[in-house]
């Protein structure tokens, strides 16, 4: 490796340099302050405003979409509360066993007979 020698002339500008103190004057502290300040105060973000308390209860439920499968659930549950049994195998497409079998019809010549009788 090879070792640079201290250049002696400019050695004696630093030595004098360092025994100056060297205060910066008022005008341009204040000037480096309120340039910071203004610099600091740019950058605050604003406090975010408080969650209203449905934004809790819709985000626990898993948000608009939770809601809306809760709502459909829900009407269908109610539509099936008040709903007569006929028009329920109406929604599942089939009939009602019972009305196919009765006991005074349960044969297998009823079926025949009927395609007889009809015509």
């Amino acid at each position: 490796m090879m070792t640079q020698k201290p250049d002696t002339d400019l050695s004696a500008f630093f030595d004098s340099a360092k025994d100056i103190e060297t205060v910066p004057n008022a005008a341009f502290m204040e000037a480096v302050m309120a340039d910071a300040l203004h610099q600091t105060q740019s950058r605050v973000k604003p406090a975010p405003a408080p969650e209203p308390w449905w934004q809790t209860v819709l985000d626990s439920f898993g948000g608009w979409k939770g809601i809306g499968a809760l709502t459909a659930c829900a009407c269908f549950g109610i539509y099936l509360g008040y709903a007569s049994p006929e028009n329920l195998s109406y929604i599942n497409g089939i009939e009602i066993t019972t009305d196919i079998i009765d006991e005074d019809s349960f044969s297998i010549a009823y079926d025949i007979e009927a395609l007889f009788q009809e015509g």
